[in-house]
């Protein structure tokens, strides 16, 4: 954990009235987000994991549900607004720090496409945000999702073939690894099935 602030940014939040203006800024140590293409316009964020102070973190909670945008500052100089949008959501806890006679509060909010996928709500999504892309977690995450009949031995050729057929998208993160799968149940069944018929994956036998 040395230098753990070196690897965090900021969420900030101003709301500026007739009479005041209001100023909230809060250590942000994840983030998966669409990647920015203009520098000018907001972007959908998927996942924000933020810390602070009682109050600063139910301002942010507030704004969040408000569907409010946020100005993301990452360790590496970057800035960019970005929003969470419709039925984001927002789960709450705190964190008992030795020496600190407080607790630190914590929020982490997410995005109504990845809260979809964590369920496996929408089984004719055409495209999945995954917070990694690890081998293993992709074919996982998109098995959980849509049902797919496959094995974790699959996973790193799985992988390799959805880079090969151009529908992985990498995704803007911040402490991790994010991606998005464009592709619906069939066309991920079609891979398989096509890997199978190849003889590059297989099915175990069970004799």
């Amino acid at each position: 954990m040395e230098n753990a602030h070196l690897r965090m940014g900021k969420l900030k939040f101003v709301r500026q009235t007739r009479d005041t203006i209001t100023e909230v800024s809060l250590h942000m140590d994840r983030l998966v987000a669409e990647r920015p293409e203009n520098p000018r316009a907001a972007v959908q964020m998927h996942l924000v994991s933020v810390f602070g102070g009682d109050q600063e973190v139910g301002s942010i909670a507030a704004a969040i549900a408000d569907e409010q945008r946020f100005q993301v500052s990452l360790p590496d100089g970057r800035e960019f607004f970005g929003f969470l949008g419709e039925k984001a959501v927002i789960y709450r806890a705190s964190l008992q720090i030795p020496g600190r006679k407080r607790p630190v509060r914590h929020l982490v909010a997410v995005s109504e496409p990845l809260f979809d996928t964590t369920l496996a709500a929408n089984g004719s999504a055409r495209r999945t945000v995954l917070y990694d892309s690890a081998p293993n977690f992709v074919l996982h995450r998109l098995s959980v999702r849509f049902g797919l009949p496959t094995l974790p031995e699959w996973s790193e050729w799985f992988r390799a073939e959805l880079y090969c057929r151009g529908v992985v998208e990498n995704l803007l993160g911040l402490n991790c690894d994010p991606i998005a799968v464009k592709a619906t149940k069939l066309r991920l069944l079609r891979i398989a099935s096509a890997g199978i018929r190849r003889r590059l994956i297989a099915i175990k036998s069970l004799e």
